[in-house]
């Protein structure tokens, strides 16, 4: 079964020859490689190259495999790439004799991998940024998109109302139920790979902390740290027992066809202090100003800034988003097929939000002795409304020590 239909395809390649030609970087062509376009344009996540031009139909040139490459995609043309040495003269056929203009994704390209196509293409050839415009064309998500993540929000859902018996159990650990969690994540249907784009950025399907552990800043680009079970990951649960009447952090991708929906809720193995409780609902508070704000043609970086002018207001400003200075620099983030799409609700994104952006909005607070305490809903951007995509209880999950 191929994964979108030839429509689908064709929609996406449409729109991203209009940004190319609206771009005013007058690219010959693009040559795609990272897995995420590659599977976003062809459907497929064979090795291949994929050539898309302003105006002929896009070409896949498959190194392997070629017969599971066809089965999956619905491009008309998928053709074999026995060699390397072969592309100039692909390019040739569409584009016409070098010199070229060429688009890649130079934001995920290796410097040896560019070096290498550069050699390959030949010195009158220039090599140019495509990447933005890559992730401009997936920023809105189409009908399809939007259910994809709403099957996995549900997967979510399932994986969530586990937490009361994983937590129950006597003397677990943060790390341990983050390993019961990601077993029963596989067993709803999570594909297993999480995709963010970046160099040295990743995680696991989930995070799970508690305490001062989790509290515990760390190198990553998330607002939550951790101690880790290990100073190799240095990130997410650790392997002490969570104790009783203290804050649990449960933070969860889920993905059934490679499209992320990310969720944040509160557990506790007994009573949650008080104090953590009034911090969690300013957090929710939060996200419902957020709910009743957020529109098309909202400034992702106006966002930012009522969010934290707001969290300060409330007597969240100091460890908003992390500890201090070392707070990351955003309250949401883009998800599709990678965790970390555009546009973020940050500083500098300045491009209003479009029908159909899919954001995952995380107000959260870091505390030295319990750890963070926050919410997370995935949310798709709407003329009239801001529609949450995760529609999971956002009550205190609780277990019996």
């Amino acid at each position: 079964m191929k994964p979108f239909d030839s429509v689908e395809i064709q929609t996406r390649h449409q729109r991203l020859q209009d940004l190319m030609k609206a771009s005013g970087s007058n690219l010959d062509a693009m040559i795609v490689l990272n897995t995420a376009d590659l599977y976003y344009l062809s459907g497929t996540v064979q090795t291949a190259h994929l050539l898309v031009t302003p105006a002929e139909e896009p070409r896949l040139l498959v190194r392997k495999v070629l017969e599971r490459a066809r089965g999956d995609s619905p491009l008309e043309h998928i053709e074999p790439l026995e060699s390397l040495k072969t592309l100039p003269e692909r390019l040739a056929s569409l584009c016409g004799p070098p010199p070229w203009k060429i688009g890649m994704e130079l934001d995920v390209l290796p410097a040896a991998t560019y070096a290498f196509y550069s050699k390959l293409l030949g010195d009158g050839t220039e090599i140019l940024d495509a990447s933005r415009l890559l992730m401009a064309n997936r920023a809105a998500k189409s009908d399809y998109e939007i259910g994809e993540l709403k099957r996995a929000a549900e997967a979510q859902r399932l994986l969530f109302e586990s937490i009361p018996e994983l937590l129950g159990r006597e003397g677990i650990s943060s790390c341990e139920l983050q390993n019961q969690l990601d077993c029963r994540a596989r067993t709803l249907g999570h594909c297993g790979i999480i995709r963010l784009r970046g160099m040295n950025i990743g995680t696991g399907i989930g995070t799970v902390t508690s305490g001062p552990d989790g509290a515990l800043p760390n190198h990553s680009l998330f607002p939550i740290g951790g101690k880790g079970p290990h100073t190799c990951v240095s990130q997410g649960g650790s392997r002490s027992p969570i104790e009783a009447n203290t804050p649990v952090i449960v933070d969860y991708l889920m993905s059934l066809s490679g499209y992320h929906s990310d969720c944040t809720r509160m557990a506790v193995r007994g009573t949650m202090p008080g104090g953590a409780i009034e911090i969690y609902e300013k957090t929710r508070e939060l996200l419902r100003f957020c709910e009743e704000t957020i529109r098309v043609g909202s400034i992702p970086s106006r966002i930012y800034e009522e969010l934290i002018a707001l969290a300060e207001e409330k007597g969240l400003g100091d460890n908003f988003m992390g500890l201090g200075e070392l707070a990351v620099k955003f309250v949401g983030h883009s998800v599709g097929l990678e965790v970390n799409e555009l546009p973020v609700l940050a500083p500098r994104f300045d491009e209003p939000l479009v029908e159909g952006n899919t954001l995952a909005i995380e107000p959260k607070y870091t505390h030295p002795d319990w750890g963070v305490i926050g919410v997370e809903n995935t949310y798709a951007v709407h003329a009239d409304r801001l529609e949450n995509l995760t529609e999971l209880p956002e009550d205190i999950i609780s277990a019996s020590p």
